[in-house]
C-alpha cells in the first residue's frame, strides 16, 4: 500500500544529502555579506539551489499528505502493520522536512542579506517572491510544531513496534536511519518562542514598522504553511470521459505534457507547462514491436498501466487515469517511423525504476526528471538533437523547452490540447490545437 512513498522517501533522502553537500558554503556567504551583494554567478547558483530546495520540500509536503489520507484516521487509531508502515514513512518525510528547513534557516541563510535575496522573485526558476519568509513562518507555526510532537510522543510510545519493522521490504531502512532522522527535531516550547522570536526579527528588519502583535497573529493563522499550497488532488479537470477520450485518441511515443491549475511547484518550475509524461502504450497497441524489456517491467506493463513517468518516487509505469490527474494537458506526436518509435520506447524502459533527479541535471544518467526521459529516449534518433540549456553549470531542458522544439522544429507535432483558453472543457485535436498551445505559453493569458 505505502511502497511507492517509501520509494519516495529513499530517493528524497538522497537528494537532501546532496543538497546539504551542494548548499552555500559559510566562507562564500561571507564574502558575499561582507561585500554586500551577490554577484551575477552567485545569484543564479543560489537561485539554482533554491529551486532544486523547493522541489524536494514540496515533495515531501507531497507525502506527508498523501499518507495522511491513506491512514484517514488519527494516531490514536494506529493499530494494523499496514498503518504503522504509513506511520513510519509520514513521520520519515517530516524529520526531513525539519531537516531541510534548519538547512535553511539556520546554516544558509542566516544573515538578513541572503534572507533577502531569497525572498527575490527568480522569474527564470518560477519562484515566486517571500518565498523565504513563507518557510520561516511554517517552520515556526505553532500547529505544525504541535502535529511534530505528537509524532514523537506516538513513536516514543510504540518504540518496541517500529523496532520490530527493521527487516520490512518497504520501511525497514526507516527504521533502522530513525536516530538520525530524529536527531533534526526539538519541539520544546523553549526552542520554540526562541525560533518564533527569530521569526519576529525577520519581519521587522523586512517590514520596517510592524507591530510584535501583527508578527505573532500571522504565526498563529499559519499563513506560511506550505501544505495548503498544495495541489488538489481530488477535484482536477482532467474527468474520467476526458481521460477515456483521449486515451483512445494517445499513440505509443506520444509525449504528455501537463498542468495543475494550483500546485506549489508551478511556483519554480520554469514555463506555465512544467511537467511531461512519456505514452508508451498499452501492450496490445505495441504486441509484436520487438521492444527489449526486462521480465520485471514485462509483468508490470500492462494495459491499464501505459505511461512511463518521473515523479518523486522515481521512474515508473504508471496508469493513464493517474498520469492525467491534472487540469491541463497537450500531446505532442513524433514525426517519426514506427520502427524508429518503438526503439525510443525501449530506449525509455531502460530507465525504469530509477530514483528521481531533483538536481535538475542531464550530465548523470542514474537518476532520472521528467523531461530527461523523453530526452534520453528520443534524442540521436533519425538525427533529432534536442537544445539543452545550462543554468549555473547544469544541463537541462524544462517541459516548455521541449514544446518550444516540438513547435519550432516539426520533430513532433501538437496533436491535442485541453483545459486552457479555447478548450477549457473539451479536447481541442489537430491542427487547431497548435496556435492555442502556442497562446497558452507564448502570450500572457
Amino acid at each position: 500500500m505505502f511502497d511507492r512513498h517509501a520509494d519516495s522517501i529513499r530517493g528524497l533522502r538522497s537528494a537532501i544529502e546532496k543538497l546539504q553537500t551542494d548548499a552555500p558554503a559559510p566562507a562564500d556567504i561571507g564574502e558575499i555579506v561582507a561585500r554586500g551583494n551577490f554577484r551575477p554567478s552567485e545569484d543564479e547558483a543560489i537561485g539554482l539551489w533554491f529551486a532544486r530546495f523547493l522541489s524536494i520540500r514540496q515533495s515531501l509536503w507531497d507525502v506527508i499528505d498523501e499518507v495522511l489520507e491513506m491512514l484517514g484516521k488519527p494516531l490514536s487509531s494506529i493499530e494494523d502493520d499496514t498503518d504503522v508502515r504509513g506511520f513510519i514513512i509520514g513521520y520519515a518525510a517530516c524529520c526531513l522536512l525539519v531537516r531541510m528547513d534548519r538547512l535553511l534557516l539556520f546554516d544558509v541563510a542566516t544573515h538578513s542579506l541572503v534572507q533577502r535575496k531569497l525572498n527575490e522573485a527568480f522569474p527564470e526558476y518560477r519562484i515566486a517572491r517571500k518565498q523565504f519568509t513563507r518557510i520561516f513562518s511554517a517552520f515556526v507555526d505553532y500547529q505544525n510544531v504541535m502535529a511534530i510532537r505528537d509524532a514523537m510522543q506516538f513513536a516514543n510510545r510504540h518504540r518496541a513496534r517500529l523496532e520490530t519493522f527493521r527487516d520490512d521490504e518497504h520501511v525497514g531502512f526507516i527504521v533502522n536511519d530513525l536516530a538520525a532522522l530524529e536527531s533534526s527535531l526539538n519541539p520544546s516550547a523553549r526552542h520554540h518562542f526562541r525560533r518564533a522570536w527569530s521569526y519576529v526579527s525577520h519581519k521587522w528588519r523586512r517590514r520596517g514598522v510592524v507591530t510584535a502583535h501583527n508578527v505573532l497573529a500571522k504565526i498563529l493563522e499559519g499563513v506560511g504553511r506550505t501544505a495548503a499550497e498544495v495541489a488538489d488532488l481530488k477535484n482536477k479537470s482532467v474527468t474520467a470521459e476526458v481521460c477515456e477520450l483521449i486515451g483512445a485518441f494517445l499513440h505509443p511515443g506520444d509525449v504528455i505534457i501537463t498542468r495543475h491549475a494550483k500546485a506549489l511547484t508551478n511556483l519554480f518550475i520554469p514555463g506555465y507547462w512544467p511537467h511531461a509524461a512519456f505514452y508508451i502504450g498499452t501492450s496490445a497497441q505495441v504486441a509484436g514491436a520487438n521492444i527489449e524489456k526486462s521480465t520485471r517491467v514485462e509483468k508490470l506493463w500492462r494495459d491499464d498501466i501505459c505511461v512511463l513517468e518521473a515523479r518523486k518516487d522515481g521512474v515508473r509505469l504508471r496508469s493513464l487515469e493517474e498520469s492525467l490527474s491534472v487540469d491541463k494537458f497537450v500531446v505532442l506526436r513524433p514525426n517519426l517511423e514506427n520502427d524508429v518509435i518503438h526503439e525510443a520506447i525501449g530506449r525509455a524502459l531502460t530507465h525504469h525504476g530509477k530514483l528521481y533527479n531533483f538536481d535538475f541535471d542531464f550530465f548523470t544518467s542514474d537518476r532520472i526528471v521528467c523531461t530527461e526521459l523523453v530526452y534520453r529516449a528520443y534524442d540521436g534518433l533519425s538525427g533529432m538533437h534536442f537544445p539543452l540549456s545550462e543554468r549555473a553549470g547544469r544541463q537541462a531542458l524544462s517541459a516548455e523547452q521541449l514544446i518550444d522544439f516540438a513547435l519550432d522544429t516539426g520533430c513532433f507535432d501538437p496533436v491535442a490540447i485541453f483545459g486552457v483558453e479555447g478548450c477549457r472543457d473539451n479536447v481541442l485535436y489537430g491542427e487547431e490545437s497548435r496556435a492555442v498551445l502556442e497562446a497558452s505559453y507564448r502570450q500572457s493569458e
